[in-house]
């Protein structure tokens, strides 16, 4: 159980400043990638997996899939509802891996209807040629229009519940036949799945919660799998590009792209079930993985209720 946004410690985490928005679990705070995460790194090489990207045609999708590519992985497939968007990405992504070694597909799939993602994601492997997912990153989702809960328009909020809950829910009933027996699933999700309250922002934070939830239960009924929460940092992409949030960003896209490379190495097994921030310093979690992984310590909860 942890809070980022007041208090000074919490079940002997002891938290630090962090940047002008919120607290910190490690005395570093990034905003940028840095060489422990560079996905050029040896380390962190994912030569011969298959990783799956959804929302991969833009933004934190698009960065995550060049960074993967750069780490020289065998086959990456992108997803997405604008199929210009996923072309013009797939060829940036296949000159990104040094070696030209890459296979890049793409698959255009509106994640809220069913049979599309049922027929996109096994489809997606066959044209690559490949039998099994090892790596599946869901990025995909909206930031709902700001506003209170009262007064609310119900239209917006349906959408939001079809584009990112139900988007959610199908895409893992479709990867889960398709993934290896170890596979690594990260779900992005938000710092306001957890955080105190932000204004007008409750549509938005309702949706991360339970999809925060539904993967947490993932890991819970799938213990052979290694399934992290992730709070992807704050930056300008597409997704608040035309709301009352644009240009508030202040981490560049390749903290949480090349973090996701990083995050499914060895050095990131600790980290298993957990919900992690980009901008924490991964040597520092890394001082105390024992600590982290044999407790609570990184798993969301009811303040002062043992889980």
């Amino acid at each position: 159980m942890f809070s980022l946004s007041n208090g000074t410690k919490t079940n002997n985490l002891d938290l630090h400043p962090g940047d002008k928005y919120f607290k910190s679990i490690t005395k570093t705070w990034h905003n940028a990638s840095y060489p422990q995460i560079s996905p050029l790194r040896p380390e962190l090489q994912v030569t011969d997996k298959v990783v799956f990207i959804t929302g991969g045609g833009t933004g934190i999708g698009k960065a995550t899939a060049i960074a993967y590519a750069q780490a020289d992985a065998k086959c990456i497939a992108i997803f997405g509802r604008r199929v210009d968007k996923l072309a013009s990405a797939a060829e940036e992504i296949r000159k990104a891996n040094p070696n030209g070694t890459t296979t890049v597909v793409y698959e255009g799939v509106d994640l809220s209807q069913r049979a599309a993602v049922d027929a996109a994601f096994p489809n997606a492997l066959k044209k690559a040629g490949e039998s099994q997912i090892d790596i599946f990153i869901h990025n995909a989702g909206i930031l709902q229009t700001l506003g209170k809960v009262a007064g609310y328009g119900d239209e917006e909020y349906r959408r939001g519940l079809d584009l990112n809950m139900v988007g959610g829910f199908n895409t893992i009933q479709a990867m889960i036949p398709l993934l290896a027996a170890e596979a690594k699933v990260f779900n992005i999700s938000s710092g306001i799945a957890h955080v105190g309250h932000m204004p007008l922002s409750w549509a938005y934070a309702a949706t991360k919660v339970a999809n925060s939830k539904m993967f947490e239960y993932l890991q819970a009924e799938n213990p052979n799998l290694h399934v992290v929460n992730v709070h992807p940092g704050i930056v300008n992409t597409d997704i608040n590009s035309s709301n009352e949030l644009a240009g508030v960003g202040v981490d560049d896209v390749n903290l949480p792209a090349h973090y996701l490379v990083w995050l499914a190495s060895q050095e990131a097994k600790f980290l298993k079930g957990k919900f992690v921030w980009v901008n924490w310093d991964v040597e520092e979690l890394n001082a105390r993985a024992e600590e982290i992984e044999n407790s609570l310590l990184l798993t969301v909860g009811l303040h002062g209720v043992p889980q």
